[in-house]
């Protein structure tokens, strides 16, 4: 267990750290495997399994940065957050089965959701023709909870969605923070906004909070049909590449015959990804030359030529590049780490 953690919610800045969950799920679901990063915030795996385990919030802010950079996922927040199913989630679930309207749901909601974290305080504010549900964080961060922001924007303007039924209307909603470098521009349809707020502000109209409580239960517990596409065709590229690294076409034009889909879908779900291709397969080849490099078995040269370098000096200089150290110096350090090759 980490020394910043706790089994229990008593402090301020703490934060629940089963909520990392839909994020790992998602990296998996990718194939993406999750371990090394949780290690190196002191982490395991399996200690997301324990409900009762809090941490501080700043872990799982670098937590979830981290994650994103695994991905090669600049919205990675956004994206889980579309695919969440939150309508099983005990304080959402009992708001909206004990309210009427949806300002009795923002009322219950904001006395329930203080269970899971008390790093941020959640506020619904009425003014004059419009209402804000605030999530205001208690402290400074230290690190910038991009991916944090990201999911909260997709989580809450689909909770918002979800209650409204046929009220919703994109346009007269609008989410703000400091940190919105986290959300695509105009996500949803809604407005998107840099303030200088650490926190979270989704703006609606004040006239929903009176309307009967019209709960599209479709809403909360479906993924997106567009970002499930859109994820899908970039996961299936990453296969597909995985073992063709080393051919001279790559472009878009080449992998998108490849995946048997339209050059044009293929860029749009790469943008909607944050991501392009040449950044895709410079990612791919690191992780699979750190793959290769744990095992230990294969010639740092051959490992090279099987990702498409001849010259292994020009290997060497792009793995270091991108890794901060050469290839030679990473297998011993990682070998060094594992005692089973200790054994050896």
């Amino acid at each position: 267990m980490p020394a910043n953690s706790l089994q229990a919610g008593s402090q301020d800045g703490f934060i629940r750290l089963s909520l990392v969950q839909p994020f790992v799920n998602y990296l998996i679901d990718r194939q993406i495997d999750p371990r090394r990063t949780f290690e190196d915030h002191g982490l395991s795996v399996d200690t997301v399994k324990d409900p009762s385990l809090f941490v501080h919030s700043e872990v799982v802010y670098g937590l979830l940065n981290a994650f994103a950079g695994l991905a090669d996922d600049r919205y990675l927040g956004v994206h889980v957050g579309e695919l969440h199913d939150f309508s099983k989630w005990s304080p959402f679930a009992e708001s909206v089965a004990t309210s009427t309207t949806l300002g009795q749901f923002f009322a219950k909601f904001i006395q329930r959701i203080p269970r899971e974290t008390n790093s941020v305080e959640h506020k619904l504010i009425i003014e004059p023709g419009s209402a804000v549900y605030r999530v205001a964080r208690l402290q400074e961060p230290g690190i910038d909870p991009i991916q944090v922001t990201g999911f909260g924007a997709a989580h809450y303007v689909r909770l918002l969605r979800s209650v409204t039924g046929d009220a919703w209307d994109a346009s007269q909603v609008s989410f703000e923070s400091r940190f919105i470098v986290g959300v695509p521009s105009g996500y949803a349809g809604i407005e998107t906004r840099l303030v200088d707020d650490p926190g979270m502000r989704l703006h609606f109209p004040a006239k929903w909070l009176f309307q009967e409580l019209n709960f599209d239960s479709s809403v909360a517990q479906r993924q997106s049909d567009q970002s499930g596409e859109e994820i899908s065709v970039v996961t299936a590229m990453r296969s597909v590449l995985r073992n063709r690294l080393a051919d001279p076409d790559l472009g878009t034009k080449a992998v998108a015959k490849m995946l048997g889909v339209e050059t044009d879908r293929l860029r749009k779900a790469l943008k909607r990804h944050g991501t392009t291709l040449p950044r895709q397969i410079k990612r791919l080849k690191i992780d699979r030359a750190k793959g290769l490099l744990r095992d230990g078995d294969m010639k740092v040269a051959d490992i090279g030529n099987l990702l498409g370098y001849d010259d292994n000096a020009h290997f060497t200089r792009f793995f270091r590049s991108q890794v901060g150290e050469t290839p030679s110096s990473f297998r011993a350090r990682a070998l060094s780490s594992n005692p089973e090759h200790s054994k050896k």
